[in-house]
């Protein structure tokens, strides 16, 4: 089959917001929480499930120094929307920087985020930058982890109809929202209950698990069509896409909302899930153009965490090399959801970028559960 580009990528931008928090000192602010207020759970469970998931540290918007006296949802929900603006704003002021075009060029704004933001961050960010007045929208809610593949996917099929123009990616995700009263009043709430109800305990070591792996940051990309002047050149040629849903699978991966804020779900039984999932979106992309796991030469996979890269690699048989560059980035960084890949593009395009011609595959995993891959050629 005849490799015609829908898109292609022509800059990146990425940045790690507020300061860095080594993964130890993380577990201990949990730990003393849990000394503080008496909540029974022992503190070695605490720190071997934040070692488990062979993250060094993670970057935080919100300072994780006031987690025994949070601020709350309100005051944070609003400082959490104009950081988000902000971090967008740096990011895409860079593209236009690399690029040379100019807001005016742009026909597509697509923006995926966590945070509840009514109008969303996209339309915020156009009071700041001279956008066009019919610049379309497309923001992007619901899709967690996987929304930054999913916003380069959409973008994507819109330039594959629109060649001549250009659409911008964004995305700003703040998990430190979570420490900031969500964390406290879950871990407070089922560990109080536990003795009465033991079957909590999974809930508990779930809530852990969540808070010893999210973190933030923030992306943008700018895409052009395969008409567009920019295309010609040094760019990314993004060839075809393709989504996934598997059924009955809502329970075991997304976003909650409590009384006492929000709570992260993601639940052990989604390995599971991981090889069908990821071989149902992945499998129809290569048959469409006769080829198979080995013709691939870069992969840019999602680091969900441990147990779900290891699922991957089980499922295409991968060489430990195609998923190292996954690994280090949980490793550096966390997971931090949507921005992530959009991270790894923008380090990609700075340091690692593979040989012209180079098959690649991005791919990523999300509420659903549902999954989200491209086929790519550098």
């Amino acid at each position: 089959m005849t490799r015609q580009s829908k898109a292609h990528v022509v800059a990146t931008a990425s940045a790690s917001p507020g300061s860095y928090h080594p993964q130890d000192k993380l577990a201990e602010t949990i730990c003393a929480y849990l000394r503080a207020n008496e909540l029974r759970f022992p503190e070695d469970s605490v720190r071997g499930l934040f070692k488990n998931v062979n993250i060094d540290g993670r970057y935080f918007q919100f300072p994780a120094s006031d987690f025994d006296d949070p601020p709350g949802m309100e005051h944070v929900g609003a400082r959490g929307i104009e950081a988000g603006v902000n971090w967008c704003e740096t990011n895409v002021t860079r593209l236009f920087e690399q690029s040379g075009l100019a807001p005016a060029d742009i026909s597509l704004l697509v923006s995926v985020t966590l945070m509840p933001a009514v109008p969303t961050i996209e339309a915020r960010l156009m009071n700041r930058i001279p956008f066009r007045r019919d610049v379309k929208r497309m923001p992007l809610a619901g899709l967690g982890c996987m929304a930054g593949v999913a916003a380069l996917n959409r973008a994507t099929e819109y330039l594959d109809g629109h060649p001549d123009q250009a659409a911008i990616v964004m995305s700003c995700e703040l998990s430190s929202a979570l420490w900031q009263g969500s964390v406290q009043a879950d871990l407070a709430g089922m560990i109080n209950k536990l003795a009465e109800q033991p079957e909590l305990h999974t809930e508990v070591v779930m809530a852990i698990v969540t808070a010893a792996l999210f973190g933030d940051g923030s992306g943008a990309a700018l895409l052009v069509g395969r008409e567009h002047p920019l295309a010609e050149g040094n760019s990314l040629q993004i060839l075809d896409c393709q989504s996934n849903w598997v059924p009955d699978t809502e329970h075991i991966m997304g976003l909650d909302l409590l009384d006492s804020g929000f709570r992260n779900i993601l639940r052990n039984e989604v390995k599971s899930f991981v090889g069908v999932g990821v071989r149902q979106v992945l499998q129809p992309l290569l048959d469409r153009y006769r080829m198979s796991s080995t013709d691939v030469g870069h992969w840019l996979i999602h680091p969900g965490g441990p147990k779900i890269m290891d699922a991957v690699e089980r499922t295409f048989d991968l060489p430990a090399h195609h998923m190292q560059f996954s690994r280090d980035t949980l490793r550096q960084i966390g997971n931090v959801s949507s921005a992530t890949i959009l991270h790894m593009l923008d380090e990609t395009f700075k340091a690692n970028r593979p040989v012209e011609g180079t098959p690649g595959l991005l791919v990523a995993m999300g509420p659903g559960f549902s999954q989200e891959s491209a086929l790519l050629q550098w």
